[in-house]
């Protein structure tokens, strides 16, 4: 901002904070592009640049009464510019973290799943039991033994041995799933 547009600022500033409603518009106009370039490059996003800067212009108009016309303009509006591109980080912040929480069963209500998800879920495995049960007790105990479902006891064979068991129980039992369901 030059100069002269930095006094035309202060000028509308005084008539709006003096309660002239016709230096709204040229004050929203003044400002507008700057605060949306200031806070995106204070957030590095664009999207959350237009939301702080909206917040901004809005406590720039209902805190005009409140600016002081012995002081300048600008730093004044890009104050409260910055103020609440720091406020939006740390709201940002507090989201990511009571998502994590949520995550960790802090929020059962964000975590708790739609009537929908549990049927699919009951269908599902209903389903992978089904197809199981038309494996070999042999094939069944080694995918067991793959997924750490019987822990308390390894496999007593060699390793390249149960992998190439588990491969073809696996085998196995994508068989068993496309015979009973269709393909994957």
């Amino acid at each position: 901002m030059d100069r002269e547009e930095r006094q035309r600022l202060q000028q509308q500033l005084v008539r709006l904070a003096e309660g002239d409603r016709s230096a709204f518009h040229p004050v929203f106009v003044s400002l507008w592009p700057m605060l949306d370039r200031f806070c995106a490059r204070l957030l590095g996003n664009e999207a959350d640049g237009a939301d702080a800067a909206q917040q901004a212009l809005v406590n720039v108009l209902a805190r005009a009464v409140e600016f002081d016309a012995r002081r300048e303009a600008l730093p004044w509006v890009l104050g409260i510019a910055a103020n609440e591109a720091r406020t939006l980080r740390r709201r940002a912040g507090r989201r990511r973290e009571e998502a994590l929480d949520g995550a960790a069963g802090g929020d059962v209500a964000a975590t708790a799943p739609t009537p929908e998800d549990a049927t699919v879920a009951r269908d599902l495995e209903a389903a992978a039991v089904a197809a199981l049960g038309a494996l070999s007790a042999t094939d069944a105990r080694t995918l067991a033994l793959a997924v750490g479902a019987a822990c308390d006891e390894g496999p007593a064979v060699p390793g390249a041995t149960f992998r190439k068991r588990v491969q073809r129980a696996l085998e196995r039992l994508r068989a068993a799933w496309r015979a009973r369901h269709g393909e994957l």
